[in-house]
């Protein structure tokens, strides 16, 4: 019987909770192992991805990804009459088994899978999926990524099936996976559209150049105002992900923006900046960097940020004006989430300490820092909705120092 070696990279460990997949990857051979074939997509898990630092997916590379209930039929094609295989197979059905019942299919006992992990400890000791293509001499291209896995995976079955044929485990082991019943199709996409990493570093400003293209009608000047606030908001780390980028889009449309308003609105928007980094009559590295991250973010070049500093010293305003610097303020609220390279217990400790108070996202809520800016948690699609900026640690780092010094 043929086999369909499978591999999910997850936000986490326990599908029981609310740990989902965020990429799968299957290759499929024939009855001696031989690959015939292969298909692997990212998963959007509708929360938090989890280790990025592990399996290197960001929030980002999953916004457009698909649902696990839209590629779920397909997944079910592929493995109908083969026999599933999996590298720590408990790991990899629970998930299936989870995934599938959110999809709401009718699987009321866990799919069974021969697990490449056991039978590899029992052929040579090894167990780990690197440590048996280290024996073996087995390439293990792109580890940690669902397709990477896999093909490992199937490269090491031929080692077991030529082995442990003999052994009467082997055949039972067979039969009972051979002979579990999947689900039948919910009738969805035969074959689901895949979206693979790094997609969505394609093209950084596709939500500028989908503005840009748009010809609605001009707008009043509180609809640039209502711009204008969630421009600045996305821009407080100085870059704008994906997902603000579709706020501020969805926000010029709403808004009525034209091409041209859209564009001297970003304009303006960098000339305050300047405005802001010539406060004290001298710009710093540091300040010109800045400008330099606002001006690429906007889709514009170096000689924008020259103009725009230009603009400023002619039309420096009066000494005593206020300052467009974001500041944090004692009391402020600050609502932490994904795994960030300080842990949250560390920061909560921190922020507290200094003055500054936390707890869950309301609209109140000052800053929501994300891992990733792009997180799709439920604290950040929250701030999302109530308009609260969300900012990188690294962009946290800096206002929190300020703050620490006075400003």
């Amino acid at each position: 019987m043929p086999f369909a070696v499978i591999d999910f990279e997850t936000t986490g460990l326990v599908p029981e909770r609310t740990d989902r997949v965020v990429e799968v990857g299957i290759v499929l051979t024939d009855d001696r192992g031989r690959v015939e074939d292969e298909w692997t997509t990212l998963i959007n898990p509708h929360r938090d991805v989890g280790a990025s630092h592990i399996h290197g997916i960001s929030a980002a590379d999953v916004l457009d990804a698909p649902d696990f209930a839209d590629i779920s039929d397909h997944l079910l094609e592929m493995i109908s009459g083969r026999v599933a295989v999996a590298h720590n197979a408990s790991f990899d059905m629970r998930f299936l088994h989870r995934e599938l019942q959110l999809a709401k299919y009718d699987v009321p006992t866990r799919p069974t899978a021969l697990c490449s992990m056991k039978w590899a400890g029992r052929m040579m000791g090894a167990a780990k999926l690197a440590h048996c293509c280290e024996a073996l001499g087995i390439k293990l291209t792109n580890a940690h990524s669902a397709l990477g896995d896999a093909h490992a995976t199937a490269e090491l079955l031929p080692h077991l099936i030529n082995s442990c044929r003999r052994s009467r485990d082997w055949r039972e082991d067979l039969a009972r996976c051979a002979t579990f019943g999947w689900p039948i199709s919910l009738g969805r996409i035969a074959r689901a559209i895949a979206v693979h990493r790094g997609q969505s570093t394609s093209d950084p400003h596709s939500w500028l150049r989908s503005v840009l293209r748009a010809a609605w009608i001009p707008a009043q000047p509180e609809d640039e105002a209502s711009y204008m606030v969630m421009l600045d908001n996305a821009l407080l780390d100085r870059s704008i992900s994906r997902s603000e980028g579709r706020q501020l889009m969805a926000t010029a449309e709403a808004a009525g923006l034209s091409r041209g308003t859209v564009a001297r609105l970003h304009q303006d928007y960098l000339r305050a900046v300047a405005t802001e980094a010539l406060a004290d009559g001298v710009v710093t590295d540091e300040e010109r960097a800045e400008l330099i991250s606002v001006a690429n973010a906007l889709g514009f070049g170096s000689p924008y940020v020259d103009e725009a500093l230009a603009w400023a010293t002619e039309e420096a305003q009066h000494d005593g004006a206020d300052s467009t610097k974001f500041t944090l303020h004692p009391g402020d609220r600050i609502v932490f989430t994904g795994e960030m390279k300080r842990s949250r217990d560390e920061w909560v400790s921190m922020i507290c300490t200094a003055g500054l108070a936390t707890g869950g996202v309301a609209k109140s809520t000052r800053l929501v820092v994300a891992a990733d800016p792009d997180s799709q948690s439920g604290k950040a699609a929250k701030a999302r909705q109530y308009g609260i900026p969300v900012v990188s640690e690294e962009a946290f780092e800096g206002f929190f120092a300020s703050y620490q010094i006075g400003g």
